[in-house]
């Protein structure tokens, strides 16, 4: 291989630095077929995953990933940090919500347009974890910590402490108005209580587990209970024999509700602590039913208030038919559940508390987002009438959904569409009926003021939509910019929104060469300077060039290559690659340097993505290298003259250091010397040789040089040994 090196100014280790990882993918994109790539590109939304990147506003996606029209959710503001738990009021107008942390009860009017919760007490306590109504009207609210249980007069805002069951949490409260007892469900230890009304109170039964954070009474007069940390589902009976229904693989049974087809029971997996990792050798605990994820933050398991990011979750709701068999119906695959409620047609509304989503499940078992809340707790949820009230966390409000009525319309916003460079936005087409459409530009990942305003899509010239009644489109009508945005308005009760195509054309980038380098192994010749090294360690010379280089190509662009050299001094480039070939499209290129003189060179890559790009958009980068050095001859050994027992000469080379003396005895091996000065590392080196203790006559003496470039010359001279 032809050595080549670089002026002893060059920084050497800089061209051959290791890039192998980019060279690779630079190499696999280039060595692509030649097909040219489409100009136009295209933002696609079909499925329910598409759609769930966005938000929706009084609609529903559905598991089809068609947008429907869905609940309308108003904010009725209350001044609490989180709303952790709520009650209906016997009258069914009226809701009850216990907050924290200053241990307020508000009441909310379950339907109308009230903007603002009435406060009706405030307890002398931190947390109200859990609402129950008596049936004279009284309302009972459990506390954390401390495991007081108030009665609150919702008309006068009167409370007292109605008894203590010596915990330090309650998380749940059952009523059986029948026998006028409350069941209270607790924490460290998981245990549930039978209160009366006089506030008398009995243990009824002990989960031998840390908490019981979800308690519901059964048609047949049992408590069903879910507990945490080990997630299993009891019933429980009056007498406090308790039996299990359900063992899960997760950390807790969350919420219990009965529907029309079943039990179901809302169960969360919490991402475990590494302090928490089995030891090896340890016995590992038999396994419950498992999540299975279909494809954050932290826990809202008891003992904690949930807050974003500190736990990763995943979580499922189970259906328990009659006959015992369960069946996962729904799944997250990252985020926990926070409560459950039953719809009047028996579909259920599963809360989270990440991502301020409520899901509702149909009887199929089909799933679609019908609440999407700017808040990203969901922390209670309760349903009367046709209403859907929701309490959040991270900022605590109150949320009253209802379906639309009258000119009220849902909405789906949709995530921001990132084109990566600038770009021109063009046709936006959908499948649907009764959707109208607005876009927003800008040049910031998060729309604000610095944004463009809505504006309606441009109505398209006949024959440049879909002609089909079941669809639509237009042209976006906000001007170029890296990021858009539409949403989408459905406009009456059967309005639907199937699918949404955006087209664009993103701003074509220039690709460019970064460096170029040699292959096989020249990075280990010495520059001039360098020390000697062995000769076995060479791989000979060769007068080939295996030049490489690396491209940087934002947009992905076909790229093809054109090289060009010209001596250091002149002004003339001269085409490197053959006429039959005009350029190449992988980055590297063999080139055989024996028909040119020896010198310094430089090489110019220029790259273009014409084949990617029409004429008017083509744009080409051209990258120089540093100056190579290119040595095909042979070093002399000059003016050798033999006297025993010295044999001296020079060296010499016209474009290369010298590298390397040897000398050898009548075809004997070959040893290393020294040059006169002690290091080899220019192009004249003088030498001498005291040869070792040789017999009487004649004797033959090879000296062989060598240079930077891996060239070889030799010289040979007789003495004889007296």
């Amino acid at each position: 291989m032809t050595r080549v090196f670089f002026p002893r100014a060059t920084h050497r280790g800089h061209l051959f630095a290791s890039a192998a990882a980019v060279f690779a993918s630079a190499a696999a994109a280039l060595a692509q077929p030649s097909v040219a790539v489409a100009n136009t590109k295209t933002f696609r939304q079909a499925t329910a995953k598409d759609f769930d990147e966005g938000e929706v506003t009084g609609a529903s996606i559905l598991p089809t990933g068609d947008v429907v029209p869905g609940l309308i959710a108003t904010r009725v503001a209350l001044d609490a940090a989180f709303v952790w738990c709520s009650a209906a009021g016997r009258d069914g107008a009226t809701v009850y919500f216990g907050t924290g942390d200053e241990g307020r009860i508000f009441a909310v009017p379950a339907h109308g347009d009230a903007k603002t919760a009435q406060r009706i007490a405030t307890l002398d306590a931190p947390w109200v974890t859990a609402l129950a109504m008596r049936a004279d009207g009284k309302l009972l609210a459990a506390t954390t910590p401390s495991g007081r249980i108030f009665i609150v007069d919702p008309k006068t805002g009167g409370f007292r402490v109605l008894a203590s069951v010596g915990t330090g949490h309650v998380w749940t409260l059952a009523r059986d108005d029948k026998a006028a007892v409350t069941y209270v469900g607790t924490g460290a230890p998981g245990k549930i209580f039978a209160l009366d009304d006089g506030g008398k109170s009995r243990q009824v039964w002990d989960s031998r587990d840390k908490h019981v954070v979800s308690l519901m009474r059964d048609t047949d007069g049992t408590l069903l209970a879910g507990t945490s940390e080990a997630a299993i589902l009891y019933r429980v009976h009056p007498d406090g024999h308790a039996e299990v229904i359900e063992d899960f693989d997760a950390e807790e049974v969350r919420a219990i509700v009965r529907a029309p087809s079943g039990l179901f029971v809302a169960v969360n997996d919490f991402e475990k602590a590494a302090a928490l990792v089995s030891v090896p050798g340890a016995a590992v605990p038999a396994k419950g039913t498992k999540i299975i994820v279909a494809a954050g933050g932290p826990p809202a398991s008891a003992g904690a208030l949930p807050r974003p990011g500190v736990r990763k979750a995943k979580a499922a709701v189970y259906r328990i038919e009659t006959n015992g068999r369960i069946e996962q119906v729904f799944s997250l695959a990252d985020g926990y559940l926070t409560a459950l409620a039953v719809a009047d047609d028996g579909s259920v509304y599963a809360a989270a508390g990440t991502q301020g989503h409520v899901f509702r499940i149909a009887a199929d078992g089909t799933s679609s987002l019908v609440i999407d809340l700017p808040e990203r707790q969901v922390l209670t949820l309760l349903r009367i009438g046709g209403a859907v009230l929701a309490g959040t966390g991270d900022v605590g409000g109150v949320y009253r959904a209802v379906p639309p009525v009258g000119s009220v319309e849902g909405r789906y916003l949709s995530k921001v569409l990132d084109a990566e460079f600038p770009a021109h936005w063009g046709a936006l087409r959908w499948m649907g009926s009764q959707v109208t459409f607005e876009t927003r530009s800008g040049n910031t990942a998060k729309p604000d003021e610095d944004w463009t305003p809505w504006q309606t899509l441009e109505k398209a010239e006949a024959g440049k939509i879909p002609a089909e009644p079941s669809a639509g489109g237009g042209h976006v009508a906000s001007p170029s910019a890296r990021y858009l945005q539409y949403r989408a308005s459905l406009r009456g009760p059967t309005s639907r929104l199937r699918g949404v195509t955006t087209s664009y054309l993103p701003q074509n980038q220039r690709a460019r060469v970064t460096e170029l380098t040699l292959a096989d192994g020249a990075a280990t010749v010495p520059a001039i300077g360098a020390s000697t090294v062995s000769v076995s360690a060479r791989s000979g010379h060769s007068a080939t060039l295996k030049l490489r280089w690396k491209t940087d190509n934002p947009d992905g662009d076909e790229v093809i290559y054109r090289l060009a050299f010209r001596q250091v001094g002149e002004s003339v480039w001269r085409p490197l690659i053959s006429a039959s070939v005009d350029w190449l499209t992988k980055p590297e290129y063999d080139w055989n340097t024996e028909g040119i003189p020896d010198g310094v060179y430089v090489v110019r890559v220029i790259a273009s993505d014409e084949r990617s790009q029409p004429r008017d958009r083509a744009l080409v980068s051209a990258f120089e290298s540093s100056p190579l050095l290119v040595d095909n001859g042979r070093p002399v050994v000059e003016e050798l003259t033999a006297r025993y027992p010295m044999v001296t000469g020079r060296a010499k080379d016209d474009a290369s250091a010298i590298t390397q003396i040897e000398f050898a005895v009548d075809g004997g091996e070959f040893q290393l010397v020294s040059p006169t000065d002690g290091i080899a590392d220019d192009l004249t080196e003088p030498f001498a040789i005291r040869l070792p203790a040789l017999v009487r006559g004649p004797h033959a003496i090879a000296v062989r040089i060598t240079d930077s470039a891996d060239n070889i010359g030799s010289g040979r001279v007789t003495l004889r040994a007296p």
